[in-house]
């Protein structure tokens, strides 16, 4: 059987400048552009978030949860006060400041 080629890999695979063929296939099959720095640096970053979810925190979130939560996280703005209401069934909290400086 004749192998099949993957045109938007060929073409990321000279433009980009990135040698591995699987980091190609997987940066694509993410959604995002190889050949566009800004892409791939979201790229980068939306990976380093999927491992601090899957290594650091016991989870059974979607992707489309985590991608979610990424966006949301990345809209943030460290000037506000955030108010988290939540009530879990084990635990409930009634409206935590949530202060996200580094201080």
């Amino acid at each position: 059987m004749a192998q099949i080629i993957d045109f938007k890999v060929e073409k990321a695979l000279r433009k980009s400048g990135i040698k591995d063929k699987a980091l190609i296939e997987d940066i694509i099959n993410e959604g995002y552009d190889p050949v566009d720095p800004i892409e791939l640096e979201n790229y980068y970053q939306w990976k380093t978030f999927q491992s601090v979810v899957f290594t650091d925190v016991e989870h059974n979130w979607t992707d489309e949860a985590l991608q979610r939560l990424y966006t949301d996280i990345k809209l943030c703005d460290p000037t506000q006060v955030y108010t988290i209401d939540t009530n879990t069934g084990y635990i409930d909290f009634d409206n935590i400041d949530l202060n996200l400086d580094d201080k």
